[in-house]
């Protein structure tokens, strides 16, 4: 017993073809341009031009007066430590260590290693020379503190 005419899957063809048509040949709009960055080489040293500073607190977190945070772009518990001390108004400085090139990022894991052997992140280290790894809100709370 048939219930339908079978017009429906042609309908359906004659749709899907003449998409296919229109992006054939619809005119191809000219390229915007795009302002593309310059990206400046990285020195030998490994460390990027006007990051200098950060460099230092990498690798002498305790001389830099603040508590420092070794983290990651790509670092989701980072994020969330990052917020914690936005939120709480915590001065502190972010290393992102991914943006270092060897061999100052061996340096600066060298250091981070000394306060964390297992080289994670994040890693919060503060100017007295106790850290935190990881995101843990209770040990971050005592370490900077807060309760």
């Amino acid at each position: 017993m048939e219930t339908g005419s079978g017009a429906l899957p042609l309908v359906g063809a004659v749709v899907v073809v003449a998409f296919l048509l229109i992006l054939f040949f619809r005119k191809k709009k000219e390229p915007e341009q795009r302002s593309q960055k310059k990206v400046e080489p990285i020195p030998e040293s490994g460390i990027p031009r006007g990051m200098e500073e950060l460099y230092s607190c990498g690798v002498d977190p305790c001389a830099c007066g603040v508590p420092v945070m070794y983290t990651l772009h790509t670092c989701r518990h980072c994020v969330r430590l990052k917020d914690f001390l936005v939120e709480h108004g915590i001065e502190h400085r972010l290393v992102y260590v991914d943006e270092f090139e060897n061999p100052a990022r061996k340096e600066i894991m060298a250091t981070l290693r000394s306060h964390n052997p297992r080289g994670s992140f994040p890693t919060l280290v503060v100017p007295d020379g106790r850290s935190v790894v990881g995101f843990r809100e209770e040990a971050v709370k005592e370490l900077l503190g807060l309760n």
